[in-house]
């Protein structure tokens, strides 16, 4: 199995190869490729090798529009607009579309139509009357900012008590609270409160000792890893 930084011979293999094996597809049966947070490739990694990773992949990508048999292919990725990608797909080569988000989100935007779809179906599944769904909905979406993951954090959020964490949130939108409210890490912030706030000091500790080691490993642990932490019965009874 390749190496993870053997970024051209993944792009050969997983991408150009299989693909050029399609033959005469008819055009609006061929695949898409998308690419999503193209910015965020690397994770945590800040070292050298992680660099060079990244400044790899830039160059792989860029093959597809020199790759005749794969220009046919469409090709979404998902960025902010950083020097490097920007300047590795000018719009010379690629058509750049520009998604609203936070303040530049209006509601007659497609995101918030989106974000509405999604939370209806969620809300409407909670069993919660009609005219609560669309109180909550008219409260939510705006809130949202075309932000997905603030609409999945949201409906994760709502489905444990609804009408009760609902006005949970609706009471921590002061006047003064207003555009914080909009920001993501203020949502978290409002779901990890209203979680843990009636921990017992033994649960606080073993969420401590988790959050710590996940903080300090700079990754996801497993069952295993876990297990080995100093007081992991603890852990475990908050966390079952």
């Amino acid at each position: 199995m390749p190496i993870l930084s053997d970024i051209d011979h993944l792009f050969k293999s997983l991408i150009e190869t299989p693909l050029s094996t399609l033959g005469d597809v008819p055009r609006e049966e061929l695949p898409v490729i998308v690419i999503d947070a193209l910015d965020e490739c690397g994770g945590l990694r800040h070292d050298s090798a992680g660099r060079r990773d990244y400044e790899s992949l830039l160059r792989t990508l860029k093959h597809w529009v020199e790759i005749d048999h794969l220009k046919k292919f469409k090709l979404v990725i998902t960025s902010r607009p950083e020097d490097g990608i920007t300047q590795t797909f000018p719009e010379s080569i690629s058509t750049h579309v520009n998604i609203p988000s936070g303040n530049d989100v209006k509601l007659e935007d497609k995101a918030s139509d989106d974000i509405r779809v999604f939370l209806t179906s969620k809300l409407s599944g909670m069993g919660m009357e009609e005219a609560w769904v669309t109180e909550a909905l008219d409260y939510l979406v705006p809130r949202a900012a075309g932000m997905f993951i603030w609409a999945t954090t949201v409906a994760d959020f709502l489905q444990t008590l609804p009408a009760k964490r609902f006005l949970t949130l609706q009471t921590k939108n002061s006047k003064n609270d207003r555009e914080r409210f909009k920001d993501l890490y203020y949502l978290y912030s409002t779901v990890v409160k209203t979680s843990f706030g009636g921990l017992k000091e033994e649960e606080i500790k073993g969420v401590t000792s988790v959050m710590g080691a996940m903080i300090s490993a700079k990754q996801p642990l497993n069952d295993d890893a876990l297990m080995m932490l100093p007081g992991e019965s603890r852990a475990g009874t908050c966390c079952d």
